[in-house]
């Protein structure tokens, strides 16, 4: 009898060729070489990685892993996971993408390999409308669904289309931290948890430390408000009821906006958009300082709602409140209001307000009662 085996797939594309872009690259490189290596002591054999990207190649290379050169076109997930799923043979697969993981122990790999191998059916995720983390059984499944270009609908569709049983990961930092913008990688360098070989990453320290470390006080503070805006899940609230000495409040609005497409066509709105287009970007910023001591804000769906469509490079500069190289006119407004709003401040996509946000403090209670 052959033994039983489950495979860590590891997928990697760069990203443009800003300045923010190819440093995010190089985090997301050493994030997804760490977790090799974890996948690797956990037991999950083959290590696969898929990636086009010389740098990507030899780094994962050097973490144990066989990598598969995508085929050429527009990259498809669904295509290029059931592609390894064949070429290897394997009816277990953990997938993920570089940046995800990061705080995931060899112990919780452990654990998702166990779940698989001891089931003979399961779709395992980190969130099931919008994953980074998708683990199942059978492989089989994927002739069963629409394969889908990104990782995101995966758990869905094999649970709906390919009738297999799902089941969420529990949440923490660990299964929720995907690092794909500045301030990701910033936060996760100050988790206890970060692995030794993650601390030396190259984050964005000189422009968001002081902006983090001034939330991280307010979360422990009693009397002061955090405000959080964007695609915020009913988990990510529970958790800061809990676990925040401060108040918080909360607009959460637009939750699945990418995956159902409502951004592209136009469709996506927000109270906060309704709002900044009376008020104007100065006006904006002074009402989000009334409303909360802080403020983590997921500026996508703003964007989405005012119909912005600003490239990569532009949405970092945006997080990093680098206003004055940023293209787009309106982003550069807003980013420029953003930037002396009088209150601790972090902009950036819908992993700030979950991932990020459930990271910050876990790491803001460290030395704390």
């Amino acid at each position: 009898m052959s033994p039983v085996t489950t495979a860590f797939v590891m997928f990697f594309g760069r990203g443009g060729g800003s300045e923010v872009e190819e440093r995010l690259d190089a985090v997301r490189i050493a994030i997804g070489s760490s977790v090799l290596k974890r996948a690797a002591r956990a037991g999950f054999t083959p290590l696969v990685a898929v990636t086009a990207d010389a740098s990507a190649t030899q780094a994962f290379r050097d973490s144990g892993a066989t990598t598969v050169t995508p085929e050429r076109g527009t990259f498809h997930f669904g295509t290029e996971l059931k592609r390894v799923a064949g070429r290897f043979g394997v009816e277990r697969m953990c997938a993920m993408g570089a940046g995800a993981g990061a705080l995931l122990t060899e112990d919780d790999l452990l654990g998702i390999r166990r779940d698989l191998e001891g089931s003979e059916a399961l779709v395992l995720s980190n969130n099931y409308y919008s994953a980074d983390l998708v683990a199942f059984t059978p492989a089989s499944a994927l002739d069963a669904i629409a394969l889908p270009a990104t990782d995101n609908p995966l758990p869905r569709l094999l649970h709906q289309q390919g009738g297999l049983p799902t089941r969420q990961l529990t949440r923490s930092a660990a299964t929720l931290l995907d690092v794909d913008t500045p301030a990701d990688a910033t936060v996760l360098v100050r988790h206890p948890s970060c692995p030794g070989d993650l601390r030396g990453i190259p984050t964005w320290e000189a422009e968001l430390g002081a902006r983090i470390d001034a939330l991280m006080r307010l979360v422990t503070t009693p009397d002061k408000e955090l405000l959080v805006a964007g695609r915020v899940g009913a988990p990510v609230w529970t958790f800061l009821e809990t676990q925040t000495a401060c108040r918080v409040r909360m607009l959460a609005e637009e939750r699945g906006m990418q995956a159902a497409g409502r951004d592209a066509r136009g469709e996506a709105r927000t109270a906060l958009g309704f709002l900044y287009a009376e008020v104007g970007p100065e006006r904006f910023f002074e009402r989000m300082g009334e409303l909360g001591d802080g403020m983590l804000f997921d500026s996508r769906v703003l964007f989405a709602h005012l119909g912005w469509h600003p490239g990569p490079a532009d949405r970092f500069a945006s997080d990093l409140f680098s206003h004055e190289t940023i293209a787009h006119a309106d982003v550069r407004a807003f980013t420029k209001s953003a930037a002396t709003a009088g209150i601790p401040l972090l902009l950036g996509g819908q992993t700030l307000v979950s991932g990020v946000l459930w990271t910050m403090v876990e790491a803001a209670w460290v030395g704390h009662p």
